[in-house]
C-alpha cells in the first residue's frame, strides 16, 4: 500500500491532462510576496490527507501558540542549520523571528523530484478568497529532472495580506500558479490537537 501523500507523477499528469482537455481559465495576476522557509523536513505529517487529485497542502497558523505546536509536531530535533535556497532538509530560520502582527506561519506539504529539489517560494492572494502558490525547483545541470515524486514539508512564514483572514479561511481555496490549468491545493487552518 502506498503511504499517504506518496503519489506518482503519472497520476498527477493524468489529472492535469483531464483538466487541460476540459479547458482552464487563466488566473488574474496580482502582487506576489516571497515566503521565508524556517525548516524543511522529509515526508508529510502523519495525519495529512488530501482530497483526490490534490497533491499539495497549505495549512496556516495565525497565532504563536498554534505555530509553536506546528513546529513541535513537524520539526524533529537535530536538523542541521542551513542557508540559501531550501533545497536540503534542515533549519533555515527560527519561529522567534516571526512578527505575528503582520505574518502567519504555515506548513507547506508538496512533492519534489529526487534529482530536482523544490520549495514553496511565493504566495499571493489573487482574489479575496483565492490564494495562488508558486514552487521553485533547483533543476541542476542540464535541466533534467527525474520523474519520481518525493513528498516533503516546510514550515514557512507568509505575509498576512497574502492570505484570507482567519475567519474566512474555511471558505477560501488555493491553486498553483499554472496560468493555463492551475492545480488545486488544500488550504486549511493547521488542525487542532
Amino acid at each position: 500500500m502506498t503511504p499517504p501523500g506518496r503519489r506518482v507523477l503519472a497520476a498527477a499528469s493524468a489529472a492535469l491532462g483531464a483538466l487541460v482537455l476540459s479547458g482552464c481559465a487563466a488566473l488574474p495576476r496580482a502582487a506576489t510576496a516571497d515566503v521565508r522557509t524556517l525548516a524543511k523536513i522529509d515526508g508529510w505529517r502523519a495525519d495529512l490527507a488530501t482530497p483526490p487529485q490534490v497533491f499539495s497542502a497549505l495549512e496556516v497558523a495565525y497565532d504563536p501558540e498554534t505555530a509553536q505546536r506546528m513546529w513541535q509536531e513537524n520539526v524533529p530535533p537535530g536538523l542541521p542549520a542551513r542557508g540559501g535556497d531550501p533545497t536540503r532538509f534542515g533549519l533555515y530560520g527560527d519561529l522567534a523571528d516571526v512578527d505575528f502582527g503582520g505574518q502567519a506561519v504555515a506548513l507547506w506539504s508538496g512533492g519534489q523530484s529526487g534529482s530536482c529539489p523544490g520549495w514553496l517560494s511565493q504566495v499571493r492572494r489573487a482574489e479575496t478568497s483565492h490564494v495562488v502558490v508558486t514552487e521553485e525547483l533547483d533543476s541542476g545541470i542540464g535541466n533534467a529532472c527525474s520523474r519520481d515524486r518525493n513528498v516533503y514539508r516546510t514550515v514557512v512564514v507568509i505575509e498576512r495580506d497574502q492570505l484570507p483572514s482567519e475567519s474566512s479561511l474555511a471558505s477560501a481555496h488555493a491553486t498553483d500558479d499554472d496560468p493555463e490549468c492551475p492545480a488545486e491545493v488544500l488550504l486549511a487552518a493547521y488542525p487542532p490537537p
